[in-house]
């Protein structure tokens, strides 16, 4: 999904097929499943020189529903990582998000 968007006085575009995914919720795996309907990624946007954009992606299977993408703060974003269980044992008392990122850690997948 695409969505464009105006910031610093030009024209962004959000794309949730090239730019980095953080966190991919399940998908169903099949037509039959039912588990998975809908679901919340967390994405970035990576600019040179440029502070990063943190979004959310709100996906849906469920006719009639529509898909949305909303862009958040690095802080919304950590919070969305650490109530998905990405805190470190190692590291308490640090963000999640601040300790993946200086392990260079982006995709969840890396883990």
């Amino acid at each position: 999904m695409q969505r464009m968007v105006e910031l610093e006085g030009g024209d962004i575009v959000l794309d949730t097929e090239n730019d980095t995914g953080v966190f991919l919720a399940p998908r169903p795996v099949s037509e039959d499943d039912r588990r998975y309907g809908r679901g919340r990624d967390l994405f970035i946007k990576n600019r040179e020189e440029r502070p990063d954009i943190y979004y959310m992606y709100r996906w849906t299977e469920i006719p009639g529903e529509k898909e949305k993408i909303t862009i958040i703060t690095r802080n919304i974003a950590e919070r969305f990582l650490e109530e998905h269980g990405l805190i470190l044992a190692s590291y308490p008392e640090e963000r999640a998000g601040n300790r993946l990122g200086n392990y260079g850690y982006g995709l969840l997948e890396e883990f």
